[in-house]
């Protein structure tokens, strides 16, 4: 079985998301989100949706690849929630 380049997974979680599935990586996205949580209280920095997802963007790069997947799907339903409440 071939792997998968980053850009195919991303589409496939994109996919994913829009049909309300929570399979493979996209699973990791709620302890990708309470971890982020933790590290900014711990540096006692104000948590708000935006710095959840610079930190996350930035911290992304170093994970496995099943993992930035679940960050990729974090990072979408961030901006997903920012959108329903404007």
């Amino acid at each position: 079985m071939a792997r998968k380049t980053p850009e195919q997974l991303a589409q496939e979680f994109e996919g994913r998301k829009a049909k309300g599935l929570a399979k493979g990586g996209a699973a990791f996205w709620p302890n990708i989100i309470a971890n982020a949580v933790l590290k900014l209280t711990q540096q006692r920095a104000e948590i708000t949706p935006e710095t959840l997802i610079e930190m996350i963007e930035r911290e992304a790069p170093t994970l496995e690849i099943t993992v930035r997947s679940g960050a990729t799907e974090a990072v979408a339903r961030l901006k997903q929630a920012i959108a329903k409440g404007s």
